[in-house]
């Protein structure tokens, strides 16, 4: 089992007696109920539900780790911090006291995993993907320094084929959980208590269907594609159909994931494009590996 550093993606930390019970109030998943074995996924949410930021949720005796993109995490921190008040608990960037690891194959593990070792390491394995199951490492101590982007490429080229979304800067703010399949993919709890925005992603959930989605896209062309950027649907050139989430160079293609209105995305024909100052590049819009139009996890 090989491990390659990722050097865009950081590492936030909740330590104490109530760091449990606090991000239980915050998250919109259930942080209590999650074993030291699992790995869950979970988003901090404004009043009005839309996502701050996004993480992987690892629980270790009294500390949480939160693993999220790296240029979300001092936002992140500023904003948790303000809510502790007198729980007995603290905020914190751990980023520079662990390491972070891309694991190709994190082995014969069940899905949503997480192995804990006797210095610390955590290995947390996500889903089966072509015949492996990728994953990453949370490693104590920064003995090495040595990242490679090309890392990061493979892991977040693995968080898109099976189609698992995630908030970095350009899209703080722009997402309620269920618009980038939070809640399909376990990001999403609805029957814990309270946290900031919960009124709105309960009623997005439970009042009719869901309108928008993430769908998988590929593009292939000299203009490149980063996250935050307006999607265009062909023939309805007033405003922009969707928006893309996330973004990955992988193997000299680009791969998307792109959030759209469902009955737009799947509709016969439909050409959806990104275009900046140099021009325009059409994309190639796919399902995710999941069907969107159901509630609840599929990655129970």
């Amino acid at each position: 089992m090989s491990a390659q550093l990722l050097s865009r993606w950081g590492v936030i930390g909740v330590d104490g007696d109530d760091a449990v019970t606090f991000l239980q109030s915050q998250l919109s998943n259930d942080v209590a109920g999650m074993a030291e074995s699992q790995l869950r996924m979970a988003g901090l949410c404004t009043a009005k539900g839309r996502l701050l930021g996004s993480f992987f949720v690892l629980r270790h005796g009294k500390q949480v780790f939160l693993v999220c993109r790296q240029e979300t995490v001092t936002a992140l921190v500023k904003r948790l911090s303000m809510f502790v008040l007198r729980s007995k608990c603290k905020v914190r960037d751990c980023t520079a006291d662990y390491q972070l690891a891309f694991v190709p194959d994190s082995g014969p593990t069940s899905p949503m995993r997480v192995q804990w070792d006797e210095q610390g390491t955590a290995t947390a394995s996500l889903r089966a993907l072509n015949g492996s199951t990728p994953g990453f490492q949370l490693v104590v101590g920064n003995g090495q320094t040595e990242q490679s982007s090309a890392a990061d490429d493979q892991f977040e080229f693995a968080l898109q084929q099976l189609g698992i979304a995630y908030v970095s800067q350009p899209t703080v703010e722009m997402f309620i959980p269920q618009a980038i399949n939070f809640d399909l993919v376990g990001g999403v709890s609805f029957s814990k208590g309270c946290y900031p925005g919960q009124e709105i992603v309960a009623r997005s959930h439970y009042l009719g269907k869901v309108k928008r989605r993430v769908f998988q896209a590929t593009a292939t062309g000299s203009l490149t594609v980063t996250a935050g950027q307006d999607v265009w649907l062909a023939g309805k050139e007033n405003e922009p159909a969707g928006a893309v989430a996330t973004a990955v160079n992988f193997n000299g293609q680009q791969y998307l994931l792109v959030e759209l209105p469902v009955d737009d995305a799947e509709q016969s024909g439909a050409i959806f494009t990104v275009k900046n100052d140099a021009g325009a590049i059409a994309l190639n819009v796919q399902p995710p590996p999941y069907d969107v139009h159901q509630k609840g996890s599929v990655f129970e």
